[in-house]
């Protein structure tokens, strides 16, 4: 494949054509797949994700991709969407990421509980840096060794009426 346009060009091949594909695909997914009503969806990766959907027939991957005629888009197909390869590559950064964010939602949790705002308004960043990995450590050592299983949620502390 060849593409020229605005004294660009790019030659790709089935290969590397196939790759493009899948990465505009995951570039849009991690974008906007998760955009409610209230987001804006970020129209620069959508619009490349088309440009280069609009490729897949030539390049004999129209099984991955659909065109809209009413929208006047391109959609992955669930082909692209549960593909291997692509799959795989989600599972994986979702799997990462929510431990990481996980940590990161404990430990600042546990930060603020232990120092007051005005306490943390007057730390070093190299202090507050510190003290804010000491609250996250104990919550990276406790869901890598134990995962969920040690997770409760304790009712004693539950607001009566």
């Amino acid at each position: 494949m060849k593409v020229s346009k605005n004294n660009m060009q790019i030659e790709l091949s089935k290969k590397q054509y196939w790759h493009l594909l899948r990465a505009v695909y995951m570039a849009d997914w991690m974008a906007n797949a998760i955009c409610e009503a209230d987001m804006e969806e970020d129209k620069g990766i959508e619009e490349i994700q088309d440009y280069v959907f609009s490729f897949a027939k030539e390049m004999g991957f129209e099984k991955y991709v659909q065109y809209d005629e009413g929208l006047k888009e391109h959609f992955a197909t669930f082909d692209l969407e549960d593909e291997q390869s692509v799959r795989s590559h989600i599972d994986r950064y979702d799997e990462h990421i929510t431990w990481e964010n996980l940590v990161d939602w404990l430990g600042d949790r546990d930060f603020s509980r232990k120092y007051s705002e005005e306490e943390i308004k007057n730390m070093s960043r190299e202090e507050y840096f510190i003290k804010r990995m000491e609250c996250e450590t104990p919550w990276e050592e406790e869901l890598a060794e134990y995962g969920l299983e040690r997770i409760t949620i304790d009712e004693s502390n539950e607001t009566k009426e």
